[in-house]
C-alpha cells in the first residue's frame, strides 16, 4: 500500500515498473524497426480457407481504462493488424504488426463472418518478452455465434509456457476439430499488464457443409453489476474501515505504534470541541509499512530481490499485539468510545494483513519447528508460513481476550495476483482463502487499480476485494475516479477512498481528496459500497486533520464523517445528462459509399457516455485525420467525411471508446 513519499515510489516501481518502461518505449512500438517485415500468415489446413482474413472486427475490455490506461494503448493500436494476413516478428513486438493491449482484465475479439460458415478450428498467436512486461494470456476463450448475442464456447485454452520464463517467445493458442455452423466468432483473452496479440485465424469452410452443427450455447458470465454492500458478511460486516500502519519503521519507532490518543478520533467522531459525539470508523485493518520494510532489510510485499524471512513475521506479530499500543489501545480506545455513547455492547471490527510470502526465501525460518527451515521456492512450504502465522494471529487475539474488538478477517497484503513471479500463486491464493474461511474468518484483498488478478477476486479464493482508483497519486484525469467506480460496481467490489499526506498542506491533494467524495454521490458508492480508507502512516492524515487549528485542514475530517454517514453533499464532479435510447453497445457502421470518391458517410452508436475518438489511418498504421474526438453522450452520431485532400488507397477508420475499439477499411479511389 501508499504509505509516505519513498513508500509510494517503491510501491510504484513495484506495480507498474513493466508497464512504464514499455510505455517509456514510446513510438518504437508503433514503428517498424528496419529490416524487419511481416511474414503471411499460416496457411489454412488442406481444403479450408479463413473465413475472417481482412474482416473487420470489434474490441472490448472488460472494463474501462478510458482515462487510465488507453492513452498508453493507443500509441500501439494497429488497425486491421488481427485480420490481414499478415504476422509479426518472432522475434520483437516492435515491428509494427503486433497489436498491443494495455490492463483492462480482458479483451474480447468479434468478427461477423457476414453469413453463416463452417468452423472447424480458431486460432490466435501471440509474443511473450516477460523482461519488457509483455505476457501470454493466462487463458484464451473462443465462441461462436449465430446473432452475436448468444454464445456457445468451443474451447478454452491455458498458456503453455509459464509467465515466470523470462525467455521471449511467440505462442499459438489453438481449439481445433469442431464442425459448427456460425455467423459470428468471438476470442476472450486475459490482460494482467501488456498482451500483444497478431492474428485471429478462423478456418473451415464457406457456408454450410453436411454435419455441420449449431453448438450449444449457454449464458455468458454474468457481473454483479452492484458494489459490494457496506455491513456485507463477504466483509465481516464491515462498513467503512481505516488502515492503520504498524511495525517496523527504525527512522521513528513511535510511528509504528499508535497509542489511544491518537486511536480515538478513529473510533469516535471529535467535534471541534474535542468531544465524542457518535462513532466514526466501524473497522480497522492493521498493515506493515511498505517503505520502511522488515528488521532483516526485506520488503513485506514480494520483492525477490528482499524476501521477508521468520523473524520479520514475529516482529509484525509482536508489534501488533504489543499490550502497549496498537490492537491493545485501539481496544481501550473504543471501550471509551462506547461508554461516552453508552453503547456497552458495541465492537470495533479488526482484520489483520498476511505479508507475502516470497519464493526467494529459501532459507526462511523453522516454522513447523522440525529442525528444518522452510524454502519457500516450494509451494508446500509457502502454504505451511502461510497457515503458521494465521495460526499465530488467533492464539495471540484468543490469549490478548480483547472485549472492545472483534477480529472478522485477514487482509491480503500483496496489491496484485503476481502471476508472474509465482506459477502457482492461483493455487495458494484459494488454499488460504479455504483456510480462513475453515476458521470462521474472512479473507479480503484491495487490489491496485487494474492489477493482475483484479477481475477474478472470487475465484482466486476472495471472499471480498475493495478497489484502489490510484488518481490521487497518479497522473489520471479526473475522470477515472468514474471509471474505476464502474468498474468496481460491475465485479462486485467496494471502492477505497484515498488521501494523499500533503493534502495537511496542499489544497491541490484537498481537491483531488474531495473528488473522491464527490464521485461517491455522484456514481453512488458513498451509500451503496463498503469503503477502505487509505492515509498515510501513523498517526495518519485523519488523526491529524481532527487535531488541527486550520479549518481548511479539519474539513477533511468532517466531510470524511458526513460521507460515512452518507450525508456528504459536496459539488459531484460527474457528468449526469439523462440517458436518451442508446445503442445496447458500442456501434461502428459501414462506410458509405464505399469505394468512393471523395466523400462519404460514416455512422457510429454510442451506448454510454465518456471520451470518444473517430480516427482514420493509412495502411502504415500512420494517423491521417480526426474524424471527431472528445465527450459525447449516448446516441446516434453520423459524419460526412471529405477526404478530397487524400491520395487514393485503402484506409482504415477507427472508433475508440472506454477501452473499446472497432475498425472497419475502406476505398478511396479518384
Amino acid at each position: 500500500m501508499k504509505r509516505g513519499l519513498r513508500e509510494r515510489i517503491e510501491t510504484a516501481l513495484k506495480r507498474y515498473l513493466n508497464s512504464i518502461a514499455l510505455a517509456c518505449a514510446g513510438l518504437l512500438l508503433a514503428q517498424a524497426l528496419p529490416g524487419l517485415a511481416a511474414s503471411p500468415a499460416p496457411a489454412p489446413p488442406a481444403g479450408m480457407v479463413n473465413l475472417v482474413q481482412g474482416k473487420a472486427y470489434s474490441v472490448t475490455s472488460l472494463v474501462s481504462t478510458e482515462y487510465s490506461f488507453a492513452p498508453s494503448e493507443a500509441k500501439f493500436f494497429v488497425p486491421g493488424a488481427l485480420t490481414d494476413g499478415e504476422i509479426g516478428s518472432s522475434s520483437t513486438y516492435k515491428d509494427g504488426q503486433w497489436q498491443g493491449f494495455l490492463h483492462g482484465g480482458s479483451r474480447s475479439v468479434v468478427i461477423d463472418m457476414g453469413g453463416v460458415n463452417t468452423v472447424h478450428q480458431l486460432q490466435e498467436r501471440f509474443i511473450q518478452p516477460a523482461m519488457s512486461g509483455v505476457y501470454f494470456p493466462r487463458e484464451v476463450t473462443f465462441a461462436l455465434s449465430m446473432n452475436d448475442t448468444d454464445w456457445a464456447v468451443v474451447g478454452k485454452v491455458d498458456t503453455r509456457i509459464p509467465l515466470t520464463d523470462p525467455v521471449a517467445a511467440t505462442q499459438a493458442y489453438a481449439v481445433s476439430g469442431l464442425d459448427y455452423q456460425a455467423r459470428y466468432v468471438k476470442m476472450t483473452f486475459t490482460v494482467d499488464v501488456w498482451v500483444f496479440a497478431d492474428e485471429f485465424q478462423v478456418f473451415g469452410d464457406t457456408g454450410v457443409t453436411a454435419g455441420a452443427t449449431v453448438p450449444t450455447t449457454m449464458p455468458e458470465a454474468v457481473y454483479p453489476d452492484a458494489y459490494l454492500a457496506p455491513g456485507s458478511q463477504r466483509v465481516g460486516g464491515v462498513k467503512n474501515l481505516v488502515l492503520i500502519y504498524n511495525g517496523y519503521y527504525p527512522t521513528n519507532p513511535a510511528i509504528g505504534k499508535s497509542n489511544v490518543t491518537q486511536l480515538t478520533p478513529y473510533v469516535g467522531y471529535q467535534n471541534t470541541s474535542g468531544r465524542i459525539t457518535d462513532y466514526m470508523f466501524d473497522g480497522f485493518l492493521f498493515l506493515p509499512f511498505v517503505a520502511a520494510g522488515a528488521p532483516s532489510g526485506g520488503k513485506y510485499y514480494c520483492d525477490t530481490a528482499h524476501p521477508t524471512v521468520m523473524s520479520d513475521w514475529t516482529y509484525y506479530l509482536d508489534n501488533t499485539f504489543d499490550s502497549t499500543c496498537n490492537l491493545s489501545s485501539l481496544n481501550s480506545a473504543v471501550g471509551n468510545v462506547k461508554r461516552i455513547l453508552n453503547d456497552p455492547s458495541y465492537k470495533a471490527k479488526v482484520e489483520i494483513a498476511i505479508p507475502y510470502p516470497t519464493p526467494t526465501a529459501t532459507d526462511f525460518g523453522d516454522v513447523l519447528g522440525t529442525g528444518t527451515s522452510e524454502n519457500l521456492s516450494r509451494l508446500s512450504d509457502r502454504e505451511a508460513v502461510l497457515k503458521w502465522y494465521i495460526g499465530e494471529v488467533l492464539t495471540r487475539w484468543n490469549t490478548a481476550a480483547y472485549k472492545n474488538l472483534n477480529l472478522v478477517g485477514f487482509y491480503w497484503y500483496e496489491e496484485g495476483a503476481d502471476f508472474d513471479v509465482d506459477d502457482s500463486e492461483a493455487v495458494m491464493l484459494k488454499t488460504t482463502g479455504n483456510y480462513v474461511r475453515s476458521l470462521g474468518k474472512v479473507f479480503n484483498w484491495i487490489p491496485a487499480y487494474q492489477a493482475s488478478g483484479f477481475a477474478e477476486w472470487d475465484s482466486l479464493g476472495f471472499d471480498a476485494a475493495v478497489l484502489q482508483p490510484n488518481f490521487v497519486f497518479d497522473n489520471f484525469q479526473v475522470y477515472e475516479l468514474g471509471e474505476a467506480a464502474d468498474a468496481a460496481k460491475k465485479l462486485g467490489m467496494g471502492v477505497e477512498l484515498e488521501i494523499h499526506w500533503d493534502a495537511l498542506t496542499d489544497s491541490t491533494y484537498r481537491t483531488k481528496y474531495y473528488d473522491y467524495l464527490d464521485y461517491g454521490a455522484t456514481k453512488g458508492y458513498m451509500t451503496d459500497a463498503v469503503h477502505m480508507y487509505y492515509q498515510n502512516g501513523g498517526p495518519g492524515t485523519f488523526y491529524s486533520s481532527c487535531i488541527s487549528t486550520d479549518p481548511q485542514v479539519r474539513e477533511i475530517y468532517d466531510a470524511t464523517y458526513e460521507f460515512i454517514k452518507g450525508t456528504y453533499s459536496g459539488s459531484p464532479t460527474g457528468v449526469n445528462e439523462p440517458a436518451p435510447q442508446v445503442p445496447r453497445k458500442m456501434r461502428l457502421g459501414e462506410n458509405y459509399p464505399n469505394p468512393f470518391n471523395p466523400e462519404t458517410v460514416i455512422r457510429v452508436g454510442l451506448a454510454r457516455k465518456g471520451m470518444m475518438s473517430l480516427k482514420i489511418y493509412n495502411v502504415l498504421g500512420q494517423l491521417v485525420d480526426v474524424v471527431d474526438q472528445g465527450y459525447r453522450s449516448p446516441g446516434e452520431y453520423v459524419y460526412d467525411v471529405d477526404m478530397k485532400d487524400f491520395a487514393s488507397g485503402v484506409y482504415f477508420y477507427a472508433l475508440r471508446q472506454d477501452g473499446d475499439v472497432a475498425s472497419r477499411k475502406m476505398l478511396l479511389l479518384k
